[in-house]
């Protein structure tokens, strides 16, 4: 057995929130040789609504890790880890499958947020080209959890800082009641974490508890209220909306005056029409 390749990957179980859980039963699956095999492991995590309301109770995650033997050695080697979530009060649960490599070494506790719907920022080392030294960058992550891929995966979408998405602008743009720089550096912390923030909105003419997360994707926050129901953005900036709708009314108004003139034309000078149509008729003809 190689013992350096087994500490490796006791590290790499740790590093991805695991422990020492798993240690015993992965020593014992390389110590026979098996050329593939999967260790399974259970976590429990509270969401935010479950830390003010206990009686909601905890999610549940299953994370199956696969582990595969190299044909050239004795080495083995972790690719990837399936992940089914099933939370509190819901019936169906949510998997992703999670490729180390291709997903920048996703740790179970980001798969957690991931799949609960929240971004997360971390910093990934890019390749770099001509074979200069890899670049590390702040990328906003997020899972595309509406829609699944030919293999029953979510879209696992980064927006690297080319993507010019500014976390402090985009809370700058709510309507935050009684949000000091103190708690907004707070908050961008929170959400850069991969968790949800709590705070007050005005909306309308009410204040209400609000909870937020980063929504890179879209340049702005998702809010929701104390149900987690999400709070449209057209209630958030009703002022925004009424100003683009009268800009749409605008523009139909105007194209109805343009359709009015036209038909005003025909009726005041309709041998114009008429020409225009013999000069067609006559080009038809010379074809």
């Amino acid at each position: 057995m190689n013992e350096q390749n087994l500490e490796y990957l006791k590290k790499s179980l740790d590093y991805l929130g695991f422990g020492t859980k798993l240690n015993d039963v992965l020593e014992s699956a390389i110590s026979r040789e098996i050329p593939a095999f999967t260790l399974g492991v259970n976590q429990s995590y509270t969401s935010s609504q479950a830390k003010k309301d206990s009686a909601i109770g905890s999610d549940q995650m299953r994370v199956m890790l696969n582990f595969n033997r190299s044909k050239q050695s004795d080495m083995y080697f972790l690719n990837d880890y399936e992940v089914t979530l099933l939370k509190a009060g819901s019936a169906l649960p949510i998997k992703q499958v999670f490729d180390l490599e291709r997903d920048n070494r996703i740790t179970a506790l980001q798969a957690y947020k991931l799949l609960s719907g929240n971004s997360l920022e971390r910093d990934v080392y890019a390749k770099a080209e001509n074979g200069e030294t890899a670049e590390k960058k702040k990328v906003w992550f997020k899972l595309n959890l509406d829609v699944q891929d030919a293999y029953g995966n979510h879209p696992l979408k980064k927006f690297y800082p080319e993507f010019k998405f500014d976390l402090s602008e985009s809370i700058d743009k709510y309507p935050f009641k009684g949000l000091t720089e103190l708690e907004k550096d707070g908050m961008m912390r929170v959400l850069r974490n991969g968790n949800l923030a709590q705070a007050d909105m005005l909306i309308g003419k009410k204040t209400v508890s609000v909870f937020v997360t980063a929504n890179p994707q879209f340049k702005g926050l998702d809010v929701f209220d104390k149900n987690m129901a999400i709070i449209r953005q057209d209630e958030i900036f009703p002022k925004q909306e009424k100003v683009q709708r009268n800009d749409v009314s605008q523009e139909q108004a105007t194209f109805r005056e343009v359709d009015l003139s036209a038909a005003k034309t025909e009726e005041r000078f309709p041998w114009e029409n008429q020409q225009d149509n013999d000069a067609s008729q006559g080009s038809e003809i010379g074809l």
